[in-house]
C-alpha cells in the first residue's frame, strides 16, 4: 500500500502525458485527412491508359463470349441469347416441347410469341436493338474498307491505310461513280429489317428458319471437307506408288495394309446413346455401380454448367470413351482429323434421336424420353470410319481428274510467267540497240561486234597491207588527258605514232 501511495503523483503525470500525446495525434490525423481530401478535390485527373483499358475490355468480352456458344454462325450469339430469353418463360418452354421438329423448322412456333410474358418481350426487344446496332456497325465497316479503303484502329479512329499497307480496290459504282455500291452490302435475313425496335413474330420466324438452314449448310460443308481430305490422302498414296519399282510398290502396299489393320484392332464400340454406352460412362467415369444407373442422376452429373441442357461439348464428353477405343493421338496409324469427324458423327447421331426440337441441345425431358424408347437397352454397335469409306471409287476418279486439271493449269500459268519474264528481260536490249552508250558500257558491245564480223569481211581485211604492229610496254604509252604540265614539251615516242 505504501508503494502505491508514494507513486500516485507519478501515475497521474504519466496518464496526463499520454492523453496529451493522443490528442496531438488525433489533431495530426484530422489535418492529414483534410489535406488528402483537398488534394483529391482540386488535383488534376490522373491520366487513363487507353491501351490497358482497351485490353481489359477485350478480355471481358472474350470471357463473356466464351460463355456463349455461337454455333459457328455469324449471328450465333444473338440466336443463343434469344433462346435463353424465351426459356425464361416456363409456359413457352412447355409449348415448345409439344411442337414437332418440322413445325419448329417452319417457324410455326412464332405464333406463340404473343403469349410470352411482358418482361421476356422487353428483353427480346433489347436484344433486337443490340443486334441491329451490331449489323449497322458491320455494314459501316464494310463500306469503309471496300468502298473507301479505310480502316479503324483500336481507338476507333479512321485511318487512310491498313497497317500492312493500302489495299486498293476497284469496285464499279452505280450512277456514274456517285455514292457506294449497294450490291456489295449484305442484307441480314435472320431479322426483320423493316422493324428495328421491337422483336415480333416475323423476327422469331426468320431467326428459326435461317438458323436451321445455316446449321444444316455448316454440317454439309464439314462433311464435304472431310470427304475431300480423305480423297486427298488416297490420291497422294496412289501417286506415290507410280514412281516405285515393282518390289518397292509391293513393300509400300504391305505397310499400308498393316497400318490400316492395326487401326482396326480396337475394342467393340457401343452404340452412342444406348443404355450399355451410358452405363459404361456411369461406371468408368462417374465411378458409380452399374446396377444403380439412374438416367435422371446421370443427366444432372453431366450437365456441367447446370443450365438444364446437354450442349454439344457435354455430349462429346459422354462419347469420349467410345471414340478413344478407336483413336489414340499417340499412335501413328490413328488420324486426328478422323478422330474429330468420329466425334461429329456420334454427336449428330445422338442429336437425331434425342433432340426433338432441333435446337442443338438436349433437355432433361428429351434425355429421359430417350431412355424410355424400346431400343434403348439394345446395343447394335457402331461402325466407324474404318469400316465404311467416306467416298466411292467414282468420286475418287472425279477428284483425280480435278487434280490433274489444276496441275495443268498451274503449269500453264508458270510457263506464261516464264515467257513474260524472258520478254521483259529482252526489252532493255531492244530499247537501247543503236543508241550511243557511255564509255564504261562501250567495251562489251564493241567486242560483240568484232566477234560477229562475217568471215568473208575478215578475209578481205587480211589481204590488205598493214604495217607490222609492235608490242610496246604499257608504261611507254602516254594518254594525253593524263600528261603532266612539265611533260607537254617532250617528244612522244615513235611507237605511239605508229600505234595511232
Amino acid at each position: 500500500m505504501s508503494f502505491f501511495n508514494d507513486n500516485v503523483p507519478h501515475y497521474f503525470t504519466v496518464t496526463l502525458m499520454l492523453l496529451k500525446l493522443l490528442k496531438f495525434e488525433m489533431k495530426l490525423f484530422v489535418v492529414l485527412i483534410s489535406l488528402y481530401l483537398l488534394e483529391e478535390a482540386f488535383a488534376a485527373p490522373r491520366p487513363v491508359d487507353k491501351k490497358k483499358e482497351t485490353e481489359k475490355n477485350k478480355d471481358d468480352n472474350k470471357e463473356s463470349n466464351a460463355d456463349i456458344d455461337d454455333f459457328g454462325l455469324e449471328y450465333g450469339r444473338y440466336l443463343k441469347q434469344v433462346v435463353q430469353a424465351l426459356e425464361e418463360d416456363k409456359e413457352f418452354a412447355k409449348k415448345l416441347e409439344n411442337f414437332s421438329a418440322e413445325d419448329i423448322q417452319k417457324g410455326d412456333i412464332a405464333r406463340e410469341l404473343e403469349f410470352v410474358k411482358h418482361s421476356v418481350r422487353s428483353k427480346l426487344d433489347e436484344l433486337k436493338r443490340m443486334e441491329v446496332e451490331r449489323l449497322r456497325r458491320l455494314t459501316l465497316q464494310e463500306i469503309e474498307q471496300n468502298e473507301l479503303g479505310l480502316y479503324r484502329n483500336e481507338d476507333g479512329h479512321l485511318l487512310p491505310a491498313p497497317p500492312e499497307g493500302r489495299k486498293w480496290r476497284t469496285i464499279p459504282r452505280p450512277h456514274g461513280g456517285k455514292g457506294f455500291n449497294r450490291k456489295n452490302i449484305k442484307v441480314p435475313v435472320h431479322i426483320d429489317p423493316s422493324n428495328a425496335h421491337t422483336f415480333e413474330e416475323e423476327d422469331l420466324k426468320r431467326l428459326i428458319q435461317t438458323a436451321t438452314r445455316d446449321l444444316e449448310e455448316l454440317d454439309r460443308k464439314r462433311r464435304e471437307e472431310f470427304k475431300r481430305y480423305e480423297m486427298e490422302k488416297e490420291y497422294q498414296y496412289r501417286e506415290s506408288l507410280k514412281n516405285l519399282t515393282e518390289d518397292e510398290k509391293k513393300e509400300a502396299e504391305r505397310k499400308h495394309e498393316e497400318k490400316k489393320n492395326k487401326h482396326k484392332e480396337h475394342p467393340r464400340v457401343n452404340h452412342p446413346g444406348s443404355k450399355p454406352q451410358l452405363e459404361q460412362v456411369w461406371e468408368e467415369k462417374d465411378h458409380m455401380p452399374r446396377e444403380e444407373f439412374d438416367p435422371k442422376v446421370f443427366f444432372s452429373m453431366h450437365d456441367i454448367n447446370g443450365d438444364g441442357y446437354l450442349d454439344e461439348d457435354e455430349v462429346e464428353a459422354i462419347l469420349n470413351l467410345e471414340v478413344k477405343k478407336m483413336y489414340d493421338p499417340n499412335n501413328p496409324e490413328d488420324d486426328a482429323v478422323e478422330m474429330i469427324e468420329e466425334y461429329n458423327r456420334m454427336r449428330e447421331h445422338v442429336y437425331s434421336e434425342a433432340d426433338k426440337d432441333k435446337d442443338k441441345r438436349i433437355s432433361q425431358k428429351e434425355f429421359l424420353d430417350l431412355t424410355q424408347q424400346q431400343d434403348f437397352e439394345e446395343d447394335e454397335g457402331w461402325k466407324g470410319l474404318d469400316e465404311q469409306a467416306p467416298f466411292s471409287e467414282e468420286e475418287l476418279k472425279e477428284y483425280e481428274r480435278e487434280k490433274q486439271a489444276q496441275m495443268q493449269a498451274h503449269l500453264e500459268a508458270q510457263r506464261q510467267a516464264t515467257m513474260a519474264g524472258q520478254q521483259q528481260s529482252m526489252l532493255p536490249q531492244q530499247q537501247f540497240q543503236g543508241v550511243p552508250q557511255n564509255q564504261q558500257f562501250q567495251e562489251a558491245p564493241q567486242k560483240q561486234q568484232i566477234q560477229e564480223v562475217p568471215e568473208q569481211q575478215g578475209a578481205s581485211q587480211d589481204q590488205q597491207s598493214k604495217p607490222p604492229r609492235q608490242e610496246v610496254p604499257q608504261q611507254d604509252i602516254v594518254i594525253p588527258s593524263q600528261q603532266k604540265p612539265e611533260d607537254l614539251g617532250k617528244e612522244r615516242p615513235q611507237v605511239s605514232q605508229q600505234h595511232n
